[in-house]
């Protein structure tokens, strides 16, 4: 299984992307960015954790076409958030959207850790 810390570090948040297994689009990788940083990629099956510091965040995916998810990050909360590809009339189109706790644990068996952007 995996392990989200409990805690985030004092004053900030954590935000756990992951993104479910799926054989429709798992050819498309994609990396979460917020403005020009990158801070992870996503590839059918995995996850990161991200800590963020509290304050109204834009995280953006792309591939040929884009999805931004807007959240409102508080101290010592942890935020999921639901990665996947739905298949457009020419390419996948990646989407972010709010999860929860429950959805990420009752797939965590089957997800892995994402690559670290170097």
């Amino acid at each position: 299984g995996l392990l989200v810390p409990a805690q985030p570090p004092e004053g900030k948040g954590h935000l756990v992307f992951f993104r479910v297994e799926q054989f429709q689009g798992a050819a498309i990788i994609y990396k979460v960015r917020e403005g020009d940083e990158e801070l992870g990629q996503l590839n059918s099956g995995t996850y990161f954790i991200h800590v963020a510091e509290p304050g109204t965040h834009e995280y953006a995916v792309r591939s040929e076409a884009k999805d931004v998810l807007h959240l409102e990050v508080e101290p010592g909360e942890t935020y999921y958030v639901s990665g996947s590809v739905t298949m457009g009339f020419l390419a996948g189109r990646p989407n972010l959207s709010p999860s929860d706790e429950d959805t990420f644990l009752s797939m965590s068996a089957k997800l892995k850790p994402a690559k670290k952007i170097k």
